[in-house]
């Protein structure tokens, strides 16, 4: 048996490189940030001996689970991590050895 594919791909075009924007490292140090907030939360859920702020069962996971994200988005946003900063600092010094 052939198999034969009777698809019509299209072609690969290449989009500009968008990875060294200013925007984009905005976007990416406000992630790693979230994602470090969302960290040090789940940590704090540790503390409390078993228990839940949000309650048991696969309802309390759930609901807890988005409250985290989005008490970790809500607070990475309120706090200055200095981490955009930093990568700024980073890629400044890089482009200076160039």
């Amino acid at each position: 048996m052939k198999i034969t594919p009777h698809n019509n791909f299209l072609p690969i075009v290449k989009m500009k490189d968008k990875s060294n924007t200013p925007e984009a490292l905005k976007d990416a140090a406000e992630g790693f940030e979230t994602l470090l907030t969302h960290q040090m939360v789940e940590e704090l859920q540790k503390g409390l001996e078993g228990e839940s702020m949000f309650g048991g069962g696969v309802e309390g996971n759930t609901i807890g689970a988005m409250a985290e994200w989005e008490l970790a988005s809500q607070l990475s946003k309120s706090l200055d991590f200095g981490i955009l900063q930093q990568l700024q600092a980073s890629i400044d010094a890089e482009k200076g050895d160039k």
